[in-house]
């Protein structure tokens, strides 16, 4: 069932229909922290993240190509981005992309090797990935595989936290906005830090800055 066609939403609909959305928390205004490309790489560095700096896309794609043939990968999982659409039928293993109307079944998402996707802001600060559900089908193809490569362009790059959330403000919020901050880690048993029990291992980031 389809979620445009299930009665609990359709009854929420119906209730909520003709009321307005209550409007947004003022953003507080804090000090802004230092930016920049240095900044960031540290700060993702810093969490157990790896930067990829290159000047143009082209540079990129062969940064992808070598990961893939120094961890043996074989399948990725790509979403459907425009900025990765040069990138899929040359990357030189076999790639699955996941998009609206033609998504990759889950059982098949978690036999990929990698995912790879963009990134709509990266926050200098503390290395975070800002990801838009409104800009791609990017949430299972980040968050599933056990390895995650990550596109962002420096031009997309802000300060802080207030600053990504002021810039997500100017627009329609997405429905879905995912921060990722290095690969997925938990200390929920006994206190033991834990890399990769939620999501990937690593987390590998080509920075362009052309």
């Amino acid at each position: 069932m389809s979620a445009t066609d299930h009665p609990l939403l359709n009854a929420v609909r119906s209730r909520l229909k003709g009321t307005q959305p209550p409007p947004l928390p003022p953003v507080l205004d804090m000090p802004t922290a230092r930016g920049g490309v240095d900044a960031f790489c540290q700060a993702l560095e810093a969490v157990e993240g790896q930067v990829h700096r290159v000047k143009s896309s082209e540079d990129g794609l062969l940064i992808l190509r070598g990961l893939a043939a120094d961890r043996s990968w074989n399948a990725i999982a790509c979403s459907d981005a425009a900025a990765l659409s040069s990138w899929r039928d040359s990357v030189g293993l076999a790639c699955h992309v996941h998009g609206l109307r033609d998504p990759i079944p889950r059982s098949e998402l978690l036999e990929m090797d990698v995912g790879l996707c963009t990134a709509q802001l990266g926050i200098a600060e503390t290395g975070t990935l800002v990801l838009c559900s409104e800009s791609e089908r990017h949430r299972l193809v980040s968050l599933v595989p056990p390895a995650s490569v990550i596109v962002l362009f420096a031009r997309d790059l802000v300060p802080d936290l207030a600053s990504a959330l002021r810039q997500l403000q100017t627009q329609a919020l997405p429905t879905t906005t995912s921060f990722i901050t290095g690969p997925s880690r938990t200390a929920d048993i006994e206190l033991t830090l834990t890399v990769g029990v939620h999501g990937p291992r690593s987390v590998d980031v080509i920075l362009i800055e052309g």
